[in-house]
This record gives structure tokens, sequence and C-alpha cells, in this order.
């Protein structure tokens, strides 16, 4: 079964559809010919919806007919922002997720709900990690204690609303990327941000952290076929861990966007400034498994793509 043909014409809702992963989806459905409506906050995004997901009456209003909602929303920031405001994205990434599936509740003709939680839920270990793994009574990596926390804690809010008969499906992406993410300095992720600079050919080319830090990433194309396929296939509350192919240093990564960049320096690494958890791997194992392997984007590719894009849109600034 296709998109189309599963979606019919329902009505879905993306929340967080200006963001990055959410504006990928919001199109990929779009152009499937999906009845699709997005949320957008004081963004200028053509064709969604300006709401406050923190305002429940909002939320209420925006829930209008829809029969199947992805919920995506959050306030979102790089590592300069958790290390010096941890909690800025705290209270109102529970709030806008919270209302959205109380709403959803109450409404009473949601069929269907797709959470987007996150890797950063588990707890410190130098190897990787499947689904059942998680140690609850372990905390997360020091510096994503304020996301992971509230992603656990949004995870435990769908397992409950699935116990009052709703059905809730939940993906553990590892770190994605690709266009449409933020590439602002001091908000940006971590691969958008080094492309920007490499575009802008600025040297010395300093880079935080050691490089040494190991993370496996994943192509927003591919994130976005793979969780609309645990979304039409799977039907259990219990998460799906959702990752790419390969397992890659800071350094290895840094060293694609250079050569695919054209920009010949040397890295810098500066050890005073914040890093990433030194190894985070996730196991797809289960979704492999249950739904089928797929053909995941190269590194070099999926780099290529998006420095691709952030050049277009550097260009349009």
């Amino acid at each position: 079964m296709n998109i189309k043909e599963y979606f019919g014409d329902s009505k879905i809702l993306v929340t967080g559809a200006s963001g990055f992963v959410g504006r990928n989806l919001f199109n990929n459905l779009k152009k499937q010919g999906c009845n699709v409506i997005g949320t957008k906050f004081n963004k200028d995004v053509e064709g969604l919806i300006q709401c406050d997901l923190t305002k429940f009456d909002e939320v209420m209003e925006l829930m209008k007919d829809v029969k199947y909602i992805f919920l995506n929303a959050a306030r979102t920031y790089g590592a300069e922002v958790l290390k010096n405001n941890p909690s800025a994205m705290v209270v109102d990434t529970v709030s806008m997720n919270g209302n959205v599936l109380e709403a959803a509740y109450r409404t009473g003709i949601v069929e269907k709900i797709l959470y987007v939680s996150s890797s950063t839920v588990y707890q410190d270990a130098y190897r990787t990690l499947n689904e059942d793994e998680l140690d609850w009574n372990k905390n997360p990596f020091k510096a994503y204690m304020g996301v992971a926390w509230v992603k656990r804690y949004i995870e435990k809010l769908c397992e409950f609303y699935s116990q009052l008969g709703m059905e809730i499906v939940i993906v553990r992406p590892t770190n994605i990327y690709g266009p449409y993410d933020k590439y602002e300095e001091g908000k940006s992720h971590f691969i958008p941000a080094i492309i920007k600079r490499a575009l802008e050919k600025q040297k010395p080319f300093v880079v935080w952290g050691t490089g040494k830090s190991v993370k496996n990433v994943i192509y927003i194309e591919d994130f976005i076929r793979d969780i609309l396929k645990v979304f039409l296939q799977h039907s259990s509350i219990d998460a799906i861990n959702v990752c790419g192919d390969g397992e890659y240093s800071i350094t290895d990564i840094v060293n694609v966007i250079l050569k695919e960049t054209n920009h010949i320096t040397i890295p810098i690494y500066d050890p005073s400034k914040p890093d990433s958890i030194p190894y985070r791997g996730i196991s797809r194992k289960k979704l492999d498994c249950l739904y089928g392997k797929e053909t995941y984007t190269s590194l070099d590719k999926g780099i290529k793509n998006t420095v691709n894009w952030l050049e277009k849109e550097l260009d349009e600034k």
C-alpha cells in the first residue's frame, strides 16, 4: 500500500512543520497528494498554519477533522545553547506535545499518532544499543539531560494515552541531517553549522570538541521514508530506532564536508568548547527485521546534497 492509498482524503496534521523534520515530512506528504496541514510558530513559511501549540484552545481549534498526527514540534538547539541555557527547550516542548495528545484524545476521531523521539534518551554506553536496552533508571549523557528527559517523558505520555485506547507509535532517530536544517550561528546542529563555515571558507577552521566523538547519522530523505513505513505498518507503542548505515567520528564528517565544499584547510579542534557524547550508536535491527532493509544514502552523497541546498539558501539571502 502506498502513502496516498493509506491516508486517502483523511486530514493529516504535521506539528512543527516549519522545522527541519516537520518541513521535509510536510513537503513529502504534499507531493504525494495527501490532505496535510502543518503548523508554524513565528516563521514565514508559505502554506502552514500559524498556531501556538502551548495554548490549548488554539490546539483544539486546529484538531478539527484531523485523523492522523505526526508529532514533531519541539524547541531544538545546538550544543552551545544546550550548554549555556539547558532549560531553553524543556517547558514549551512538554506543553506543545502534551496539548496535542490531550486534544487528539478529546476529539475521539484521531486514528493514529507517530511521535518523533530521539536517541538521546539512551544512557551512556560505548556500544550499539537496541530499543529494549534503554535503562530508565540511568540518566542520559549529561549534556543531554534536558532534551533527553523531555523526550523520555513524552514517550511515557504517549504510553499513557495508548492505554486510553489511542494508537500511537514512537521512533527514536539518530542524528538527522539534510536540507531545511538550522544553520544560524549558535542555534544550528553540527553538520549544517560546519557546512556554512566551510562555504564561507573560514580560516582558521575551528571545530568544537576533540573530533573523536562517534555517532550514527541519517539523511533526511531516508528518515522520512522510514518513519512513513513505520506509520503505515507498525501498531504497537514500543519504540523503533531509526538510523543510517555506519558510524562516523566528528573528524570523518568534517573531512567529508571540507571535501564537498572544496575548502582546503586543516581543521583545528578545540576541546575547551562543548562536545557531543563520546559515542552514540543505535541498532536498526528491529526495523529491518520487521519491515525489510532499505538502502541508505552514503555520507558523501548526503553531505553533497546538503551543501548544494545550503549554498542556494545562502545565495538567496
